[in-house]
Formats: structure tokens, sequence, C-alpha cells
């Protein structure tokens, strides 16, 4: 008999461990945020630190579970997921490039959270937003800045005759007569970057003026885009004066021309400043000031952005409410948050607010104790928005596919436009 009581109560104490354990993991999984982001120097560890943050400011804690997963593998599972309709490990939240948001929102309607609702997004940069928006609804969560400038060798520059207030307020012409001395005095290239493959120079400069490869039909537009039309000249000027070290410009063999001290020029944006402040041996050699500007095309500002991303939430995830609460409670409104990742991580956030923090007065020895980061985001509150659209890699690509055509004169300008809408236009079914 008591060995019939012993076995019953071992078993009722193992089905309770049993239930315990159920009810612990379920309290976790709803607890728990799974993230899908690339970089495990950037993106990463500031989620990271954004769980943090949110388990010191809530009694209820959470746990914020990143996935390292590359921008490539990331659209390719999503598709993957969306088309075969298995929600089941798919993210909660999801890092997106911000020149992919316009294609998801559209092809996937109903796959990501509105947010509207839930997030004051009159808090962030303008231009981040409309990027965000499809169909009068935002739903990206605004997250680094791309906001662009010229980051310049104040040594090469001086070597070849030209002070630091010699580079304010260019224009493209000029920026390519400064090129052509520091080439011919110095020895030095002036820039870094294959030419033919220079679409994020045409880039910077159709948002600069407010332009993108795209019409309000959604159209492809380049033959009649005067933005594009000046860039694409620039960049041949700059491929018949060999001007560009020929390497990829986001490869490692591109920075290692900037950090071995090859080039005497960039164009890129804020982010690019850890690239050139971790050669430690040219601190104090480099300046920035704004992009050079178009000259002939209408509505050109010196004002323009390159990369930059953002968080969206899968409309489908068990943890969705969660997800948006976290998103706005540290992307949406913990100044403190900001402060920390800009002088841990050198991430410039677009949440406005943050920006008047004493991090954003910091003065970096790096650049001569300029307030860099103060300045790139005085600049990225200029920067005009743009819809990037649903195809802008297609876009890429056509343009790309012909200009080399043109620089070697195979092609008159007309003639590869034109030719780059036929290909775009044949890559999309239009």
């Amino acid at each position: 008999m008591k060995k019939i009581v012993l076995s019953m109560l071992l078993l009722f104490l193992i089905a309770g461990c049993k239930n315990n354990n159920t009810e612990t993991s379920a309290n976790k999984e709803g607890n728990q945020l799974t993230v899908w982001a690339w970089d495990k120097n950037f993106n990463i560890p500031i989620m990271e630190k954004a769980g943090e943050y949110y388990n010191k400011e809530n009694k209820t804690k959470i746990e914020v579970n990143v996935v390292e997963m590359s921008n490539d593998d990331t659209k390719q599972k999503m598709v993957s997921g969306f088309t075969s309709g298995v929600n089941e490990g798919l993210p909660d939240i999801v890092l997106m490039d911000d020149y992919d948001i316009q294609n998801y929102l559209s092809n996937y309607e109903g796959k990501f959270a509105p947010l509207s609702d839930a997030i004051d997004f009159s808090q962030f940069a303008e231009y981040k937003v409309d990027n965000g928006t499809y169909k009068k609804e935002v739903y990206a969560v605004p997250f680094d800045s791309g906001s662009a400038g010229l980051y310049y060798r104040t040594d090469y520059l001086k070597e070849a005759g030209y002070t630091e207030k010699d580079m304010e307020n260019l224009t493209w012409s000029q920026f390519l007569t400064i090129g052509k001395d520091v080439k011919e005095k110095t020895g030095k290239w002036f820039l870094a970057f294959i030419p033919n493959r220079g679409t994020h120079y045409i880039q910077l400069a159709m948002q600069s003026a407010g332009l993108w490869y795209f019409d309000d039909k959604q159209e492809i537009f380049l033959k009649n885009n005067p933005a594009v039309r000046e860039m694409v000249q620039i960049l041949k000027e700059i491929n018949d004066n060999q001007l560009a070290k020929p390497v990829d410009y986001f490869a490692p063999e591109g920075i290692g021309a900037v950090t071995n001290g090859d080039v005497a020029a960039v164009n890129s944006a804020i982010w690019f400043s850890a690239t050139i402040r971790s050669a430690e041996d040219q601190k104090g050699k480099w300046a920035y000031t704004n992009l050079p500007r178009l000259e002939k095309t209408e509505n050109a500002t010196p004002y323009s952005n390159l990369g930059g991303s953002s968080w969206l939430v899968l409309n489908d995830s068990p943890n969705k409410e969660l997800a948006i609460q976290f998103l706005n409670e540290i992307f949406a409104g913990n100044e403190e948050f900001y402060q920390d990742i800009l002088l841990t991580n050198g991430a410039v956030g677009t949440y406005k607010p943050s920006q008047e923090g004493d991090a954003y007065l910091s003065k970096d020895s790096f650049f001569n104790d300029k307030l860099i980061y103060k300045d790139f985001s005085e600049w990225m509150n200029e920067i005009p928005p743009v819809d990037y659209g649903k195809n802008t890699q297609a876009a890429i690509d056509a343009l790309r596919s012909v200009l080399q055509d043109y620089f070697d004169g195979k092609l008159t300008l007309d003639e590869m436009l034109e030719e780059a809408e036929n290909n775009y236009n044949a890559q999309t079914g239009k």
C-alpha cells in the first residue's frame, strides 16, 4: 500500500513539474521577442542594448533574442514564409534596408503591422517616415540616419593648394576641379569607387533634389531625370580623368583604400565616419563639409541620404503588441538610449528629440574637435523626402548595365539612358 501511495505521489510531483515547466516555457515565449538584424558591430548590439533599457524601465522583463541574419537572407526567408503561408520561424521584429521597404509593403500587403495609431511619427525625420508609409499608414519605425557629407584629408588638400574654406559650398564641377589638382599635385587618388558602379553617387544626387529613379506614377524615370543626367556626366569625367581608385566602395578593398591613406576624399553617410576613425594614425587629418551641389537641377540642395534602415513588426507575430510597445518605448521615446548608442556605437538616430542631448554636443578629437554628430543631425532634417518605390534595385541594375558603354563613347547620354529604361522595363515586365 505504501508503495502505491508513494508511486502516486511521485507521479503527481512529476506531473506538477511538467506543468510548471510548460507554464514557464509559455511565459518565456510570451515575453520573448525575436529580432532579425545584420551587422554584429552595429545593429545587433544596439538592439540588444534596447532590450536592456526596456527591462530597466519595466517590472515585467522581456528577452530580446537578436538573430544575426544578412540583409539578403532576411529578404529570402521572409518571402519564403509569406508565399508559403507558414509563419513559424519568422521573427517578431525585422530590420529592413530603407530602399527595400516600399517593395515589401506593396508586394506583401497585410504582412506588416500598421503603427500609425501606436507611435508618434511626428518626432522622426520626415524623409524616414515618408519612406515607411504605404497607403497613408506608417509601418516602419525609423532607426539610423544616412545623412551624408563630404569627408576629406586636410593634409592632401593643403598640398594641392586648398584650405578648408575652399571646400565649403562646392558645386560638383568645382569638386571635380579640386580632384584633378589633388591627383596631379599629390599623386593620390581623389576617390575610391568603380565609376561604372557609382550609382550611390547618382542616388545622393537625386535625393538632394527630391528626385528618385521613378516618377509620380512609379514609372522608370531616367532619360528625363535632370539629376541623373547631370550626375552621370560627373561620373564620366571622374572615369575619364581616372580620379577614382577602381575598387568596390562597399568591399574591404574600398574601405582599405580610405584607411590606408590612398584617397583624399569620400562622399558618404555619417555611419562612414566610424570607418575613417578606425585609422587612428590619421587622427586630426580629416575634415568634413556638406555634399557638393548639383548646378543644373532645380531645387538641388547639399543635403542627401545614403543607406539607413528601419524596424518593422510582422502582423502575424504572436507577440505583436509587445513588439510594438517595445519599439514605442525605446526607439520612439527613450532619449537616453539614443545618447548611449551615439557615443558607444556611433549611431545617429532619426528620432528628433534625441538630437538635443549632451552626446550630440561632444567634440570629436579625431575630426579636430568638431561637433560631427550635431552637424550631420542638423543636415538630416534638411534631406528632401523621396519615394524609393518598389524596384530600386532593378533600376540600379539597369543603369549599371549601360554606364560603361556611355563612358567608352559607344552610346550617347540619351541613348544610354533610353537603353537603361528599356532594360528596366524588360526586367520588371513593364
